[in-house]
């Protein structure tokens, strides 16, 4: 069954072997679109079926993939995200190898993520103008205590899980729709 909460992250292990761009793809598939096969994740991919069934393999040591064995037909074997997301604390537990897990992890979801905003700049004209002025990219700047911005992100995140829910209704013309965001100390003054 899935969980609708993020599966907490507490071994540095599984940071590092999260922080593999194709067993990013793959969670992300099956947590925002549902269960696949292996084939089905390979076509989606483009990775081969046994370079897809390593990385579901590796999802599965760690808890993040099951199989889907309600959903099985014939030879199939679906696959199901765990839980909706990953997150991990910033300390973790404390050691060196925990920092640069978490960093080499968060490495990788910020690369993903600028990627598509790219591909979206690239591609923008292709859109038509009712997606084009919905979509969104602002910053703002502040001043916050931890514990402001521990709420405002709160915040955030729970508006954001509003719409991103896998058991609201799919509108009809809805797409695929990436949210990113960062709320980090900043330098001061104007950089």
């Amino acid at each position: 069954m899935v969980s609708p909460n993020p599966k907490q992250i507490t071994d540095p292990e599984a940071l590092r072997a999260l922080a593999h761009p194709v067993r990013l793809t793959v969670l992300e598939l099956l947590t925002v679109d549902g269960p696949a096969t292996g084939r089905k994740l390979a076509d989606l991919t483009g990775e081969s079926t046994a370079s897809v069934s390593y990385h579901v393999g590796q999802l599965v040591k760690w808890g993040l993939v099951e199989p889907a064995h309600d959903l099985a037909r014939g030879r199939e074997r679906p696959w199901r995200a765990t839980s909706r997301g990953i997150t991990w604390t910033a300390a973790g537990d404390g050691s060196p190898e925990f920092a640069a897990a978490s960093r080499a992890l968060r490495e990788q979801f910020i690369a993903r993520r600028l990627a598509a905003l790219d591909d979206f700049q690239r591609h923008e004209a292709g859109f038509d103008i009712a997606w084009r002025e919905a979509a969104w990219v602002g910053e703002d700047m502040g001043y916050l205590d931890p514990t402001e911005l521990t709420e405002a992100t709160e915040r955030i995140k729970a508006i954001i899980a509003e719409y991103t829910d896998p058991a609201r209704p799919r509108q009809e013309g809805a797409r695929r729709v990436a949210f990113f965001g960062y709320a980090v100390p900043a330098p001061d003054g104007p950089r």
